[in-house]
C-alpha cells in the first residue's frame, strides 16, 4: 500500500526533476544533511558545524553541481532516480561513481541498514560523508562490524498498514470539470464518503490523484456531518451551499506538491464515519491557469486507505501560522532573505477545556513562488530545540517532515518561532500575501495525538530582513518585534489580525477570485450610492478591509461599469473573452484497483471560491454588500 502511494508523489518528482532539486531527497539517504563538498565543487555552502555538518556541505548530491537544480544528473542523482529515490539495498550496495567504495560506504551505511528517519548509530552519525556520485581517493577505507552501524533506534512507519489489519480504499475524482480560462479558481466539490458498513473507521494514509499538474496548486479536505445528495456528489459547490448544507468544519487533511494528504505512523488513525460525524467531504481545489488556456479538463481526485481495525490512537493538528490573506504585508521587491515570523504561546486544552499534552508526529509549511527557508523554534522553559526546520525549502516540494525521533510533548506554556523567509531577487515589484500562485503566504502546521486536544497559540507577527549568513534560528533574539515597525497581532489567524505598526500596502488592481459573485450587486449599489466611489475605503464595513477599495477586489467590473478612467485600471478594459461552452466534453476513465474491500466513487465540478484561505475575506465582502444596499 505504501508502495502505491510513492508511485504517485514520486512520479510528480520524477517528472520535475528536470528543472528542480528536492530537499526532501536529502532525508532519503543516509548523511544526507552532512555530504563534504568535493575540492573544487561548484555550488558548495557553509556548513553549520555546531549541527555536525562539516565546515563545506554539497546539499544537490544528485546534480551537476552541489546547489542542485543543474543537469545533467550525477551517477548518483540517476541511480537515486532509478531506485523510486528510495535508499533500497541495490542502491546502497552500488558503486555509482567508480571509485572502489559502495554508496553505503561513503554514506556511513556500509551494512545498509539505515532507512527513511531512523536515529543513526555513533558510527554513522558521526562519519565524515563524501560524495557517492564523485569519485574519492578510496585509499585507507577500512569497513566497520555491521553491529556498530546498526541505527541507534528505528523509524516509525508512515502512512503503511500494520500486518494485523485490514485494508480498504476507497477513491473519489473530479468527472470532467472545466477549468476556467483564468489565472485563478477556487472551488469546492462535494463527496460522499462511500463504506456504510461499519459507523467508524480510521485513515492509515490519504494521497492525490494527480491528473492535472500543470493547472492544480492545491486541495485542502475537509470532513462533513452529513450526506451530500446524490446530483451534489462530485459536483462543484456554489457558495451558499459549500458553506451552509452540510457542516463541513472538521479539519481532514491538505495536499500541495510534494505532500500526502493525511501522513500518519503505525499507531496514529484519522476518524471517518458516522460515530466520528465524518460521513461525507468537501474538498477545496486551487486550479492556476495564469495563460489563462481554455478547455482544461480535471479529472484529479483522491484515494484514501483506511482500515475498520481501530488503532490506538487518532490524530489532531494545528497552525502557528497560516498568513494568507493581507495586502498590508509584502515581500519587497530585490531582497535575499525577506521573512515574516510569528511569535506564538501554546494553549493545550482537551475537549473538557482542561489542561492536556499534544504529542508532535509531524510538521509542513507552505507558501508560494518566493520561499527558500522555513524555520521553526520550540522552547520549553530554558530549552530552546530545532522543531523541523528546514533551511533549503522549495514549493515545489512542501514535504511532510516527521519529527518522531524528537520525541516532543507540547502543554500550555511553551513558545514557538516560526519564520518564513523568501527571496525577491528576481522581482520588481513588492509581493502582497493573497490567494494567487503570484501572492505569497506563509504556514505552519504541526500533527500529532490525541485528537480529543487542541492547542492554540497567541503572540505577533513582524517583517524583516537577514543578512546572507545569518541563521534563521534564534531570529527573534537579533530582530526584536519592536525594532521592525511592521507589526500585527495575530488575533486571526488568515490575515494577521490587527495592523499595529506600519503598511505595506501598495494599491493595484486587483479581483479578489471569491468575491467576483457579489461584484456586480456591489458596483451597482455604489453607482446608485453617491457618498461612494473607487476610492472609498471600505474598512468603515469591517477592519479586515483596511486600506481596500472596491478596485482591489473587483478592479475589472468596477472597471468596466463605474469607474473606467481610474489610474489602477490596465489601458484597455478590453479583454479578449472565450466561449467556455464552445470546449468539448472530455473524460478520463478511472482505474481499478485489486484490493479487496475497495470502494470507489466518482464526481465532478465548477464555481471560483474560496474556504480556508478566502472565508474571512468573504464574509467580509458579504457584510459590505448587505451594508451598501442598506445605504440605498
Amino acid at each position: 500500500m505504501a508502495g502505491s502511494m510513492g508511485l504517485v508523489v514520486r512520479f510528480w518528482a520524477a517528472a520535475s526533476l528536470c528543472v528542480n532539486a528536492f530537499p526532501s531527497f536529502r532525508t532519503k539517504v543516509p548523511n544526507g544533511f552532512r555530504v563534504t563538498c568535493p575540492t573544487g565543487a561548484e555550488g558548495c555552502l557553509p556548513g553549520d558545524t555546531s549541527a555536525g555538518q562539516p565546515g563545506s556541505i554539497c546539499n544537490g548530491i544528485g546534480h551537476r553541481t552541489c546547489a542542485g537544480a543543474t543537469l545533467p544528473l550525477n551517477p548518483f542523482g540517476q541511480a537515486l532516480q532509478k531506485y523510486n529515490y528510495t535508499w533500497t539495498r541495490e542502491l546502497c550496495e552500488e558503486d555509482s561513481d567508480g571509485d572502489g567504495l559502495t554508496n553505503g560506504e561513503e554514506l556511513g551505511d556500509p551494512c545498509c541498514l539505515w532507512e527513511d528517519y531512523d536515529t543513526p548509530s555513533i558510527y554513522t552519525g558521526t562519519f565524515a560523508a563524501s560524495h557517492p556520485g564523485v569519485p574519492n581517493v578510496a585509499s585507507g577505507y577500512v569497513r566497520p562490524a555491521c553491529a556498530t552501524t546498526a541505527p541507534a533506534s528505528k523509524a516509525a512507519k508512515m502512512n503503511t498498514f500494520n500486518p494485523w489489519e485490514e485494508q480498504r480504499q476507497a477513491e473519489m475524482f473530479i468527472d470532467n470539470y472545466q477549468i476556467p480560462a483564468a489565472r485563478t479558481t477556487y472551488v469546492d466539490f462535494a463527496f460522499n464518503f462511500p463504506d456504510e458498513s461499519m459507523d467508524l473507521f480510521h485513515v492509515v494514509f490519504a494521497e492525490v490523484i494527480l491528473r492535472s499538474p500543470e493547472y492544480l496548486h492545491h486541495f485542502i479536505v475537509k470532513g462533513c456531518t452529513k450526506k451530500w445528495p446524490d446530483d451534489k456528489v462530485g459536483k462543484a459547490l456554489g457558495w451558499a451551499e459549500s458553506r451552509t448544507l452540510n457542516s463541513c468544519d472538521t479539519a481532514f487533511g491538505s495536499w500541495a506538491s510534494g505532500m500526502t494528504i493525511v501522513h500518519e505512523p503505525s499507531w496514529l488513525g484519522r476518524p471517518v464515519g458516522s460515530a466520528a460525524r465524518i460521513v461525507a467531504l468537501q474538498i477545496q481545489a486551487h486550479f492556476n491557469n495564469p495563460s489563462r488556456v481554455p478547455c482544461q479538463i480535471s479529472n484529479d481526485g483522491i484515494r484514501i486507505h483506511y482500515t475498520p481495525s481501530l488503532r490506538n490512537e487518532t490524530a489532531t493538528e494545528f497552525a502557528s501560522t497560516q498568513l494568507s490573506v493581507n495586502s498590508a504585508i509584502g515581500v519587497p521587491a530585490g531582497k535575499k532573505r525577506f521573512f515574516v515570523t510569528r511569535s506564538c504561546l501554546l494553549d493545550v486544552k482537551d475537549d473538557l477545556g482542561q489542561p492536556a499534552k499534544f504529542h508532535v508526529a509531524s510538521t509542513w509549511n507552505h507558501a508560494h513562488l518566493l520561499a527558500s527557508e522555513m524555520y521553526s523554534e520550540l522552547t520549553q522553559g530554558s530549552q530552546t530545540m530545532d522543531f523541523g526546520s528546514a533551511s533549503i525549502w522549495h514549493p515545489d516540494n512542501q514535504y511532510n517532515r516527521n519529527l518522531l525521533s524528537m520525541n516532543v510533548t507540547l502543554q500550555t506554556g511553551d513558545h514557538i518561532q516560526t519564520t518564513c523567509v523568501f527571496n525577491s531577487l528576481d522581482r520588481t515589484e513588492t509581493v502582497h500575501f493573497g490567494l494567487e500562485i503570484s501572492d505569497e503566504m506563509c504556514h505552519a502546521t504541526f500533527v500529532g495525538w490525541p485528537g480529543n486536544v487542541r492547542a492554540n497559540c497567541s503572540g505577533h507577527l513582524w517583517v524583516g530582513e537577514l543578512s546572507d549568513d545569518e541563521p534563521g534560528l534564534g531570529l527573534a533574539l537579533r530582530h526584536k518585534e519592536k525594532a521592525s515597525g511592521f507589526v500585527w497581532d495575530g488575533s486571526d489567524l488568515y490575515t494577521g489580525g490587527n495592523m499595529l505598526g506600519g503598511s505595506m500596502r501598495t494599491m493595484k488592481c486587483g479581483d479578489i477570485p471569491q468575491a467576483q459573485g457579489w461584484c456586480p450587486t456591489i458596483v451597482g449599489a455604489m453607482k446608485a450610492n453617491a457618498s461612494l466611489d473607487c476610492n472609498t475605503d471600505l474598512s468603515d464595513y469591517n477592519r479586515i478591509l483596511d486600506g481596500q477599495t472596491i478596485m482591489t477586489i473587483c478592479c475589472s467590473q468596477a472597471c468596466s461599469a463605474l469607474c473606467p478612467g481610474h489610474p489602477l485600471c490596465p489601458a484597455s478594459n478590453t479583454t479578449a473573452t472565450f466561449d467556455e461552452s464552445l470546449c468539448r466534453a472530455q473524460t478520463t476513465s478511472t482505474g481499478s484497483s485489486s484490493l479487496p474491500g475497495q470502494t470507489t466513487t466518482r464526481g465532478t465540478s465548477s464555481l471560483p471560491v474560496s474556504d480556508c484561505y478566502g472565508a474571512q475575506l468573504a464574509a467580509s465582502v458579504a457584510l459590505l454588500l448587505v451594508v451598501l444596499i442598506g445605504d440605498l
